[in-house]
């Protein structure tokens, strides 16, 4: 689970001086984001009852997931709140992060499945509208310090990896490279100089390698 269990993808893109890696923009990472936030929507719009008792993720229900969706992207708007106040500092050590994703899911109100994709998908869409303005702003996540618009290439990631959890594994984002540069960057941005040496090796070969089926393998699915 991508902000949730990330793997560092051990990669980084040669960037623009607005810290966006050059070839992903943010209309690209932006647009990504918005597919996967769709493809949520979609993938459970006409779900019958049952189909939200069936395990979605790991141990969780798919109602259980989309707890988790609401879960998150509330961390990332107290996270970019925070930004706006002027602390970048991580939230928690991404040691912390199953810990705090199992207490954000016992400390959510009730609600079935169609109740909080609802609320995910509208509060995504108003993080979403958030960012443009914000991209190069310090921020803080789990993993370290980054920037808004690095981060928008993780949470992308994390949509489209859901969304791949609740289709039973048939979602496919329509520009996995795009996913794979931008989580890739982010991860190692907030890792420091030596792993963004390593990376602008590596990046250029690694994004031509299935790079879906490498964000499924380096998410733990």
């Amino acid at each position: 689970m991508v902000g949730s269990s990330t793997v560092a993808l051990g990669f980084v893109a040669e960037r623009t001086p607005t810290g966006q890696p050059l070839g992903v923009g943010p209309f690209e990472v932006l647009a990504q984001y918005d597919e996967g936030v769709t493809a949520i929507a979609t993938s459970t719009r006409d779900w019958e009852s049952r189909h939200w008792h069936e395990r979605a993720c790991g141990s969780w229900s798919a109602t259980d997931l989309a707890g988790h969706l609401v879960g998150v992207i509330g961390w990332y708007h107290h996270w970019l709140d925070a930004a706006e106040r002027g602390s970048s500092d991580p939230p928690f050590p991404a040691a912390d992060l199953a810990a705090q994703n199992a207490k954000s899911l016992r400390e959510l109100e009730d609600g079935t499945g169609p109740e909080r994709v609802e609320r995910f998908v509208a509060d995504a869409r108003r993080y979403a509208t958030r960012l443009p303005d914000r991209w190069d702003l310090p921020y803080g996540y789990p993993y370290g310090t980054v920037t808004a618009g690095l981060h928008a290439g993780v949470a992308a990631s994390e949509w489209h990896l859901h969304a791949w959890d609740l289709t039973g594994g048939k979602h496919r984002p329509s520009d996995p490279t795009t996913l794979f540069v931008a989580v890739g960057s982010a991860m190692t941005a907030a890792q420091g100089a030596v792993a963004g040496r390593v990376g602008r090796a590596i990046v250029p070969i690694a994004a031509r390698r299935k790079p879906w089926d490498q964000l499924l393998r380096r998410s733990g699915r």
